[in-house]
């Protein structure tokens, strides 16, 4: 597996991954997106340092001389160099669920973190309903710090969430 950015062929797996009503609550989405606006996206996309974020395709072939196996994404949000921090988060498609994939993604992009951008503090924001992602947040060592209330709007009425950090 390596984690690598986004390229033009990665459209339909983003354009499924951004327009499951599932995922919504956690990407705080609300409305599905057009093929030509992820298009855009892909083609815009900027450097951590420019925009804040870094958005990263899980790859489960062994380098970029292997025909790609996009399994999903992960990325490092509001990113902010002066403090040494980033929001971390993570999809990976239905099928590839529950084998450790996402585990292998998050220590690669760890290691990423903190070797290239020297951040010091990642950190998620997880749904207690969400129990895959608190498996794999508390499994790699970040310790909830914090609960959220009333955090998220979703399905009509909010909800708290639980605020997660890992230091390096």
């Amino acid at each position: 597996m390596y984690l690598r950015p986004l390229e033009p062929e990665d459209l339909e797996l983003l354009y499924t991954i951004e327009n499951d009503p599932s995922l919504w609550d956690t990407s705080n989405t609300d409305a599905p997106y057009s093929r030509f606006a992820l298009k855009n996206y892909i083609a815009s996309s900027a450097s951590i340092h420019e925009c804040g974020q870094l958005r990263q395709i899980i790859d489960l072939s062994n380098s970029s001389n292997e025909p790609s196996q996009p399994v999903g994404m992960i990325d490092l949000t509001n990113y902010s160099a002066l403090n040494a921090r980033a929001e971390v988060g993570i999809t990976l498609l239905k099928a590839h669920r529950g084998k450790g994939l996402g585990s292998q993604a998050l220590q690669l992009l760890e290691m990423f973190a903190v070797q290239r951008l020297r951040i010091h503090t990642l950190y998620a924001s997880i749904s207690p309903n969400n129990k895959a992602s608190l498996n794999l947040f508390i499994g790699n060592g970040y310790k909830q710090v914090a609960t959220l209330p009333e955090w998220q709007y979703s399905q009509g009425k909010y909800h708290d969430m639980a605020l997660f950090m890992k230091f390096f």
